[in-house]
């Protein structure tokens, strides 16, 4: 449940393997915010409220995301009119993706990792499956 309200906040408050502050300007590579690490705060784009400019992508204001422990967060920006979102939980068992194209957070697939965990890799298959939903 919380990986679906952590993907949740991120596409509605609008990534790499090492998560950290997501620095403009925009591309169209899967860019990771949260990699798994103990809980913390990372800007997106200059952080809350801060104007995207000279963009023709998704996002228009930067955000910041709170990242809970052991969460692997990651979006991308496919085009001016798609999001995608991805999550999962090294102490979860599912992905779950979701996109700005009507699709709502949803389960993905069983993860791979030990005892199910998920890693990035389990995200980026399931951000790479958002772009269709």
């Amino acid at each position: 449940m919380k990986m679906k309200i952590i993907a949740l906040s991120l596409m509605m408050t609008a990534g790499s393997v090492l998560a950290a502050n997501v620095a403009a300007p925009p591309t169209t590579a899967a860019r990771a915010v949260c990699a798994g690490l103990p809980a913390a705060k990372f800007d997106v784009y200059g952080g809350s409220g801060t104007p995207v400019t000279g963009t023709i992508y998704f996002v228009k204001t930067g955000f910041a995301v709170q990242c809970s422990s052991n969460t692997h967060v990651s979006f991308q920006e496919v085009s001016a009119t798609l999001f995608t979102v991805a999550a999962g939980s090294t102490k979860g068992n599912q992905s779950v993706k979701g996109s700005s194209n009507g699709g709502a957070v949803v389960v993905h697939a069983k993860c791979t990792g030990t005892n199910d965990a998920c890693g990035a890799g389990d995200v980026t298959t399931a951000l790479t499956a958002a772009a269709s939903i």
